[in-house]
Order: C-alpha cells, then sequence, then structure tokens
C-alpha cells in the first residue's frame, strides 16, 4: 500500500529541525549569563564609585584658603559694601549673593560654606542626567552622571567655596536648554534658557566666551541645516539673557581696567593641552590614565561621526560595528565647536587684554567635554565588543576619576592652620600681626582668635580680611618695604611682632625679605615659629616672631 504524501503545511516528525542548533543554544548561553553578570559587575562598580565621589564633595581640608576665605569675607558684608568690594576685587557677584543669603541660614563656618558648593555640584547631576537623557536617551543620561560624578575637577571644585561648582551647574543648564529649544522650542524652554544665560554671565567672565561659542554654533545652525528656525529662537534668547548683565556692565569696565591676576601665569597655546589633562587630573598617580581615556573615548566618537561622512567610511563602520549612528552622533559635532570654540576665544581674549589664566576659569566647558566622553563611552557599547565593553570602559573611567579626585580634594590648600595655631599659642594683646604679602592675611586672620592684635598688611596698609586688587602690580612695585618695617616696628613698640611671610610671590620681587631683615636688624631676638612647608601645602608661609 502507498502512503499518500502529507499535505505541505503538516509538520511531521520528520520535520522537527536538527539537534545542532539547540546544543548550539545551549553552548551560548553560559557565555550570555556570564557577559551579563560582568555587565552587572561593571555596572555595579560604577554605581559605587558614583556614590563614592557623591559623599567626597561634602569633605575636605578644615581651612579654607585665600581664595575661599577673601570669598566669604566679601560675602558677609551688607550688599551695597559687597558690590563696591567686589569691584575691587575683579569678580561677577552671582555666587557671592548666593552665598550672602546662605551664609545668612547657615552661617561661616568652613564646613557651612563648603556645603554650598558641595550641594550644586550634586545638583548638576540632576542637570546632567536631563541633559544626557535628551541628547542620547537613557543610557548616555547614566553615563553622563557617573563620568561627571567621578570626574577629578569637579570633585575638586564641589569642595571649594568658590564659584565654579556654580559655573559647571549653570554652564550644564544652559546646554540642556539648548538642546531642548533645537528639538521642541517652546516659551518656558526660551525663558529658561535666556535667564540661565544672564545668571551664567554674572557667575564667572569667563561665562562671556562660552555664551559666544554657543552663539557661534547656533548662527551657524541657524543659517542652514533642519533646524534653522529653532536654531533662531535659540540664539535670540541666549542675546536676550545678555540684558541681565547690563546693570553689572559698569562695573566690569572698572575691573578690566584696573584689576586682573598679576599672581598668574600669562595664557599661551598650551590652554587646549592643558585644559583636557587639568580636567582628568593628570598630576596625579592615575590620572594619567583618566586622561588617556578620556582622549581615547573623544577621538572614538569623533571617529564614529567622521565614519558617516562617506560611502568608504560606512563600510569601515558595518565593520567595526557601528551599523547605526552611535546615539547622540548629531550632538557631537556641535558639542565639539563648542568646546573648542569656547578655548580659542579666551585665548585670543587673553592675549589682546594681556590677561592671565588659571585653569579653573575653564570650568565653564567641564560639561560639554564630559558629555562628549560620555558620547563616546556610549559608541563602544555599539561596537562588535557590546555593551560590556563600554560598561568596562565606565567602570575604569569612574574609579580612576573617583581616586584622582580624592587624592585633589584631602590635599592641603593651606597653611594657615598652623600659622593661626602658633600665634594664637604665644600672641599677648597689643601684638601686631603683619603680612607680606597681603595674599597671606584672609585665610590667617579668620582663624586667629578674638583678642587685642592688630593686623596690618603690606603694602597697602589694609585689615588682612581683603584683598584691594586694584592696580595690584603697580601699587606693589611702588611700595616701599622699609617704610611699611618702620611702621610696623613703631606699632608695636612694647609689644611682639608677628611677621607671616613669604617669597616668590609675582610682583613683589624681594619686598618681604627685606621687611623681615629690617625689622630682625631692629629686633635681633628673633624666634622661627612655623617654617614653610610647599611639598605638603598649596599655600604655604612662614611666621616669625621678633620680641619686644
Amino acid at each position: 500500500m502507498v502512503l499518500a504524501e502529507p499535505p505541505a503545511d503538516v509538520v511531521t516528525t520528520l520535520d522537527v529541525a536538527p539537534v545542532a542548533a539547540p546544543r548550539e543554544e545551549v553552548r551560548r548561553a553560559p557565555w550570555r549569563r556570564t557577559e551579563r553578570a560582568a555587565e552587572a559587575a561593571l555596572i555595579a562598580i560604577a554605581v559605587a564609585a558614583t556614590a563614592v565621589g557623591i559623599i567626597v564633595r561634602f569633605t575636605g581640608p578644615r581651612a579654607l584658603w585665600l581664595d575661599e576665605a577673601l570669598t566669604v569675607n566679601i560675602s558677609r558684608l551688607p550688599l551695597p559694601r559687597l558690590f563696591d568690594a567686589l569691584r575691587h576685587d575683579g569678580s561677577p557677584p552671582g555666587y557671592y549673593l548666593l552665598l550672602h543669603y546662605w551664609m545668612g541660614l547657615f552661617g561661616t563656618g568652613t564646613r557651612a560654606v563648603r556645603a554650598l558648593p558641595a550641594v550644586l555640584s550634586v545638583l548638576t547631576l540632576g542637570v546632567a542626567w536631563r541633559l544626557g537623557n535628551a541628547v542620547g536617551g537613557r543610557r548616555v543620561g547614566a553615563i553622563l552622571v557617573v563620568v561627571l560624578a567621578c570626574n577629578p575637577f569637579a570633585l575638586r571644585y564641589g569642595t571649594e567655596n568658590r564659584m565654579y561648582a556654580f559655573v559647571m551647574l549653570l554652564a550644564a543648564g544652559v546646554l540642556l536648554a539648548v538642546v531642548r529649544t533645537l528639538q521642541h522650542p517652546s516659551l518656558r524652554r526660551l525663558l529658561c534658557l535666556g535667564l540661565l544665560s544672564g545668571l551664567l554671565l554674572l557667575a564667572h567672565y569667563w561665562a562671556i566666551y562660552l555664551v559666544g561659542a554657543l552663539a557661534a554654533v547656533l548662527l551657524g545652525a541657524s543659517w542652514r541645516g533642519p533646524v534653522r528656525s529653532n536654531a533662531r529662537m535659540a540664539l535670540l534668547a541666549v542675546a536676550a539673557g545678555g540684558l541681565l548683565f547690563l546693570p553689572w556692565a559698569p562695573s566690569f569696565v572698572f575691573q578690566a581696567l584696573h584689576t586682573g591676576t598679576p599672581w598668574a601665569t600669562p595664557i599661551n597655546t598650551s590652554l587646549f593641552l592643558w585644559t583636557l589633562g587639568e580636567f582628568a587630573g593628570w598630576e596625579r598617580r592615575l590620572g594619567a590614565a583618566l586622561f588617556a581615556a578620556y582622549c581615547c573615548t573623544l577621538g572614538l566618537v569623533l571617529v564614529a561621526v567622521a565614519l558617516r561622512w562617506s560611502r568608504r567610511g560606512r563600510r569601515v563602520a558595518d565593520v567595526v560595528g557601528w551599523r547605526r549612528p552611535v546615539p547622540g552622533s548629531r550632538f557631537v559635532l556641535p558639542t565639539a565647536a563648542v568646546f573648542v570654540i569656547t578655548l580659542a576665544l579666551a585665548l585670543v581674549g587673553g592675549l589682546v587684554a594681556h590677561s592671565a589664566f588659571a585653569f579653573r576659569y575653564a570650568s565653564v566647558v567641564l560639561p560639554a567635554l564630559v558629555l562628549l566622553v560620555a558620547l563616546g563611552i556610549a559608541a563602544v557599547d555599539r561596537t562588535r565588543l557590546g555593551r560590556t565593553a563600554g560598561s568596562a570602559v565606565l567602570a575604569a573611567v569612574a574609579v580612576l576619576g573617583t581616586v584622582t579626585g580624592a587624592e585633589q580634594v584631602n590635599a592641603q590648600r593651606t597653611q594657615a592652620i598652623q600659622v593661626a595655631t602658633a600665634i594664637a599659642n604665644g600672641a599677648r594683646p597689643g601684638d601686631v600681626v603683619a603680612y607680606c604679602p597681603d595674599q597671606l592675611g584672609p585665610a590667617v586672620s579668620r582663624l586667629l582668635p578674638d583678642r587685642l592684635l592688630t593686623q596690618i598688611t603690606f603694602p597697602r596698609f589694609d585689615d588682612p580680611q581683603r584683598i584691594n586688587w586694584v592696580d595690584y602690580g603697580q601699587v606693589n612695585a611702588a611700595a616701599n618695604p622699609g617704610v611699611f618695617a618702620n611702621e610696623v616696628l613703631s606699632m608695636a613698640a612694647g609689644h611682639q611682632i608677628w611677621l607671616v611671610w613669604e617669597a616668590g610671590y609675582r610682583t613683589f620681587g624681594r619686598d618681604c625679605e627685606q621687611i623681615r631683615d629690617a625689622m630682625e636688624v631692629a629686633r635681633p631676638n628673633v624666634t622661627e615659629a612655623v617654617t614653610s612647608d610647599p611639598r605638603q601645602f598649596y599655600e604655604h608661609e612662614s611666621v616669625v616672631r621678633f620680641a619686644p
């Protein structure tokens, strides 16, 4: 008997798939489980490093150094005097006003005033989450939070009572407002963009360069491209935000003409490389490895974007695994342009104005840089190595950054505690404390006890709590150390003199050494109370006691 063939749609036992496929699946399953476990472990490491980074922001040395103490002394003044003091200091008022009201609530102690930048730095992480999510999705948002939380530069200035944590918060907010406006403009987003731009200008003068870079990028996007109309609205909002700066403009002009940074080194073309290095903390033991990781991720995301420009490049991208654009790829070049143009404008402005440079000024572009690093790590996810490789890079960046940042945070910033302790233990009412240069006054005078001590600074004979930076270099050049020494000797008749001094400050030459020598001739009974220790302290000084 001949059996009829079953219909084509009927499945017989002979039609069952061969057993090779299940065996292959069985062989792959353990590897996939291992891969998922490895990725989970790496993510846990990154999360733990992030938690440590947040905690580290609320730690730090016990004493405020010059800039921090000076900021407190200005911010605690009544508002009319605060604005006048800032004219002689050279800074805009944004952070000082915020600190003024913060101290009204929490006091002027070291922990209290440093809690403000720590809180601002933590708030920046929330803005970073929204920024990364808007640019490339939840994965990019999470990566950006980890990278920023563990960045050594952000950690360092999250523990310092200065405006730089505030600047980073506002800069991240401006980038987020620009991205959201380009995606879906609304009146609320435009108002936020304008307000944040204006506040950023009132927080630090380098914001002028960042706003200029944003304007240049938005101007290019408004000229051609798919978001022309949105870019024009964003550009108008940024310009409108500049109106908030106008009331402070006369003070800014006065400061530009009469104040500056005579203590710093002139700006030069190494600005770009050194800024990236300072952001990674490359002067520390593990900072060099973090710097290399930053450079690799930045190069990777730029290559990933560049490969999409040609057919041959897209073939290479297919081989690597980038068959689709990496997350946030359309924002890579504009963000890189903002970073480069900001520093280029700062370089040109510094050369034209003959102004000096400190790397902390570049805090305005840190959010742009860490966004590029986060996009670079997301680009690793899209390679054939997969998300496990991306998570490994993220964990490495988090651990290296947290360790390097913790080293920077715990580094001793001032020798003021030793100096103030030595003076307080030996001083008597009527003694004179003299500071040369005056930059040593704010940190030490803050710690001295309330007793009948006369404190005076060289060269202006001013109160040590504040520094008058107006025409600073010219005043120092015209000062007479012999006259200052004689004045101190006459003031301290019958009393001890405590000279807090340090050599090597720019624009002072050998003035402080001459003051010490002149006092020693008049009072040869000299005791070295504290010896300067530049290896341990960033701000270091000596204390010499001259007996009556």
